[in-house]
């Protein structure tokens, strides 16, 4: 979905519903579903957070490394989770050797893991935070983008699938959730220098009407 038309608002929706009608993996009805939001910047995660403040505050819970280490352990008493890839790869064992805190979790623990800007480090063949969405393969794993990316060892589509759905930057203008724009190309020349008659030589001889580039500049 082209940027400003919505991603976020689609995934409460969906948290919502799935929430509300008590899904889980096991199709039973016996618990509400445990979704987490995965996001790659914390200012994505707490805008996710705020805006997931319909449910009740009790259902949200925001994973922050700090407060894991005062706890000693992940937080497990919420519904809906918020945190970073960095921070669930972050953590150490008891003798301080590097033990991932998503690990902490069983494997099936979610039952949906939203991730945001799905091009960039989940749709990464070679990155660490591969192992994250790996690791919780058994949950339904769904992708938001703007911009999906088809290169080297950053394959959105080769990961997550062909998209359930497209809202592209010409519908969101044509609903009018958007701004229709030109583009107009301007050369400046910040880097190039014409003397006028208005301006003042301080030192050495300058030739009038003649454009002077920035190596030349350098060199005078």
């Amino acid at each position: 979905m082209a940027t400003g038309t919505g991603k976020t608002a689609i995934a409460f929706q969906i948290a919502w519903k799935l929430f509300q009608t008590r899904w889980n993996l096991k199709r039973d009805g016996s618990r509400r579903p445990r979704v987490l939001f995965l996001a790659d910047r914390n200012i994505l995660a707490d805008q996710a957070y705020n805006s997931f403040s319909s449910f009740a505050e009790d259902a949200l819970i925001r994973i922050k490394p700090n407060e894991i280490k005062k706890d000693g352990k992940v937080p497990t008493n919420g519904s809906i989770f918020f945190t970073i890839f960095q921070t669930f790869m972050s953590g150490t064992d008891k003798e301080g050797k590097p033990q991932a805190y998503f690990g902490q979790y069983p494997s099936d623990y979610f039952d949906l893991i939203i991730i945001d800007e799905c091009h960039r480090g989940g749709a990464n063949d070679e990155g660490n935070w591969r192992a994250i969405l790996e690791y919780f393969s058994p949950a339904v794993q769904l992708g938001l983008t703007a911009t999906p990316k088809r290169q080297d060892n950053v394959d959105t589509y080769k990961y997550f699938n062909e998209p359930v759905y497209v809202y592209s930057l010409k519908d969101g203008i044509n609903d009018g959730f958007l701004t229709p724009f030109k583009v107009k190309r301007i050369k400046t020349t910040l880097d190039d220098y014409r003397y006028t008659s208005d301006d003042n030589v301080i030192e050495g001889e300058i030739e009038s009407g003649k454009l002077y580039e920035e190596k030349t500049l350098i060199a005078l």
